[in-house]
């Protein structure tokens, strides 16, 4: 008897087991892969052809192949008059949605975030925040939480590198542009209360892109590593930050003299580490920041839902874990 309770037993869970899968099965989409196949999207990824942008790139190209949807990538070299120009050019198109990026700041955008909302066109962000423009267009927004990034790296790097009041830091990075230059001010902010003195190199002050071509930056900054004697700690990010060896070599300092900090990471930031030459980075994630606009605005397209905001502050790459993160899947960070 028992024998055959169980065997009715196994033979009941089974069909349960079955009935289970086939209404899974029938509730699931049979559309994976198409089904946001014929929306137009634009995206922009920033640079051109550099670490950090080209893994924008491969999160927005995996979201299109798991979508379906017709992603067309857009490239500034991260120089922001471009930006700008490239998003009006993109309007004018009249794509179904447009994934922006809020570096040149509310007052250069606001007027084409509406110009957008106007045509019908969904608008999010990633990377940097553009509040008012993203309040306009009602949209998402991917990326990290800029502010306090800039404050918790000021915090670890005092921490980790011991750094005391009459000490002095280098902080590059856009000054002056709400959203875009919430990081650097932190940063600063964050510093000078612990007492360091800290002096600001303004990427806008440089002849050319020095977001795009990092060694624009060199001959200022190493007039500068030369004219503070008390030079503790240099802050920067991506390009900048992953060149860090080039302006150490150029003003004749050995890796670790001065502790290197920053944000974001890549090829050359996680050789930077391998050398010596960099100590902290915070991670911001950027293949989400590529991929997820995409779902968000697929979404919002094809079903009507809201737009999706994802904060990617991940957390601190250090000398301590960087050999782990270097030995995680390329192309990711």
């Amino acid at each position: 008897m028992k024998s055959k309770y169980k065997a009715s037993a196994i033979a009941t869970a089974m069909t349960l087991l079955g009935s289970l899968t086939l209404a899974i099965t029938t509730a699931a989409p049979s559309n994976a892969g198409t089904w946001c196949s014929g929306v137009k999207i634009s995206y922009f990824k920033g640079g051109t052809a550099d670490s950090f942008s080209d893994v924008l790139e491969k999160g927005a190209k995996q979201a299109a192949a798991d979508t379906g949807a017709d992603v067309t990538i857009i490239s500034s070299n991260w120089d922001f008059p471009t930006m700008v120009q490239k998003f009006k050019e993109e309007i004018a198109k009249k794509p179904d949605a447009i994934s922006f990026m809020g570096h040149p700041g509310d007052a250069a955008i606001q007027p084409s975030a509406k110009a957008a909302k106007d045509a019908g066109i969904l608008v999010d962000f990633s990377n940097v925040p553009a509040p008012k423009s993203i309040a306009t267009v009602n949209g998402g927004f991917t990326g990290a939480n800029l502010k306090l990034m800039g404050n918790n790296l000021a915090a670890r790097s005092v921490k980790d590198f011991g750094l005391k009041k009459g000490d002095q830091a280098i902080v590059i990075g856009t000054f002056g542009v709400p959203g875009r230059s919430d990081r650097e001010d932190g940063t600063v902010s964050t510093l000078e209360k612990a007492g360091v003195k800290v002096t600001k190199l303004d990427l806008k002050a440089f002849a050319g892109n020095a977001a795009g071509d990092p060694n624009l930056v060199t001959p200022t900054l190493t007039a500068s590593i030369l004219k503070n004697k008390n030079l503790k700690l240099i802050v920067a990010a991506g390009p900048i930050l992953g060149n860090m060896n080039n302006y150490f070599k150029a003003a004749k300092l050995e890796p670790g003299k001065v502790k290197a900090a920053g944000f974001d990471l890549g090829d050359t930031v996680l050789k930077g580490f391998e050398e010596g030459y960099i100590q902290l980075t915070a991670d911001q994630e950027p293949f989400k920041q590529g991929y997820m606009p995409i779902i968000s605005l697929c979404l919002a397209k094809q079903y009507g839902l809201g737009q999706t905001s994802v904060d990617t502050s991940s957390g601190f790459v250090t000398t301590a874990n960087y050999k782990v993160v270097a030995a995680l899947p390329k192309g990711f960070r």
